[in-house]
């Protein structure tokens, strides 16, 4: 038990380390020893969980979503479901995304290279359909009850909310000042009560903040 503890905190080590160094230096830049240095950790080790650079951005990512779906699933466990749920889970989402901001130029690195990068075409295209999959089933956990009110399927919302969010990632990565971040928080204001607004057919709640 211990030993798997200490290699789930290694882990997390090493992403929020690859988060940075990605975002400061690009993939091209960025390095496993470099990755390693930040983490404090050997770079044997950084090979050991995730093989290679690309693997190990693509996880940073993911790890993200998965954060995400673990939430909402524990939740829904709990009876935490319907809109007040969905937009819980969706702040929490936002307030990940905005307290690593450092980490957004990284996310913006990783959007580029599908485009860029023919080798690594394949392992993006599976961390969209993860990621893609993670929402469309969060989706489902919360609103387990309200399925047919949904005004989009689960799947094509997840494309949705996915795209949406890694727009306010491109503009998160662009902030300089103060203003600028006011800016984009109230883009996803906005964008948050679009979707609750409008995420269910004939919904009466009218109180979603």
């Amino acid at each position: 038990m211990k030993k798997k503890t200490a290699k789930k905190r290694a882990q997390k080590l090493i992403l929020r380390a690859a988060s940075r160094i990605f975002g400061e230096m690009g993939y091209d830049g960025a390095s496993v020893k470099k990755v390693a240095d930040e983490a404090g950790v050997s770079k044997s080790l950084v090979h050991y969980h995730f093989h290679t650079k690309e693997k190990l951005l693509l996880e940073a990512q993911k790890a993200t979503f998965r954060e995400l779906h673990r939430r909402i699933s524990e939740g829904a466990k709990r009876g935490e479901v319907g809109l007040r749920a969905a937009l819980s889970a969706l702040d929490s989402m936002w307030e990940s995304i905005r307290d690593l901001r450092e980490g957004a130029p990284f996310v913006v690195e990783t959007l580029s290279l599908a485009g860029q990068k023919k080798d690594l075409q394949p392992n993006i295209r599976a961390f969209y359909e993860e990621s893609t999959a993670l929402l469309s089933d969060g989706i489902k956990c919360v609103f387990e009850e309200d399925i047919e009110r949904l005004a989009i399927p689960p799947d094509r919302m997840a494309i949705l909310l996915r795209i949406v969010l890694e727009g306010l990632t491109v503009e998160l990565a662009q902030v300089q000042t103060s203003a600028d971040l006011r800016r984009v928080d109230q883009a996803y204001t906005d964008m948050r009560k679009l979707f609750g607004d409008f995420v269910l057919l004939k919904e009466a709640l009218t109180n979603t903040e």
